[in-house]
């Protein structure tokens, strides 16, 4: 019975060490979620890996596709892909914010309402919706990119992916 508990005891403290482990190598240096105090309210500066996408958990390595929300509180809550806004905006509903995304064509941090998308992006989680600052014909606002993206009418459906894909994204 005692070999029983010391085992049992040296079992207990091996795990306890691991865990020790595991949380002290998951410090702030790590990826982050989230910044607080941005009470200027405008987009933080990003760098590959540096924060994970606060709806899929991935790091947001690509900065073509990237995009902020900004709550009125100061709260950035980033993302890797604006499908990912939406999804999240479904789950988090709340007037106190504004979405802010990054272009493709002019690589500057726009309000997501302001840009056009496209359908047949290569984004990082798929959905094809890339973010441009100048109109052109075959591009969506913000509602309807988001209405579609709500639906499921997007890259990842491969008859919407076939039939966008042959049309040329319209």
């Amino acid at each position: 019975m005692k070999k029983f508990f010391v085992t049992l005891l040296s079992v207990l403290i091996g795990a306890a060490a691991i865990v020790l482990l595991f949380l002290s190598q998951s410090g702030e240096d790590g990826p982050k979620y989230v910044a607080k105090g941005n009470t200027e309210h405008k987009p933080i500066s990003l760098k590959p890996f540096e924060y994970k996408c606060s709806e899929c958990d991935m790091d947001i390595e690509d900065m073509h596709y990237a995009a902020q929300i900004v709550t009125k509180e100061g709260i950035t809550y980033f993302f890797d892909d604006i499908g990912c806004v939406v999804l999240w905006l479904k789950v988090h509903p709340t007037d106190n914010y504004f979405v802010m995304t990054r272009t493709k064509d002019t690589g500057r941090w726009i309000k997501a309402e302001h840009a056009w998308y496209s359908r047949i992006d290569q984004t990082p989680m798929g959905y094809g919706f890339g973010a441009y600052e100048n109109r052109s014909d075959e591009l969506l606002d913000y509602e309807r990119m988001s209405e579609l993206m709500l639906q499921g009418r997007h890259l990842h459906d491969p008859f919407i992916k076939k039939s966008l894909l042959e049309a040329g994204g319209n």
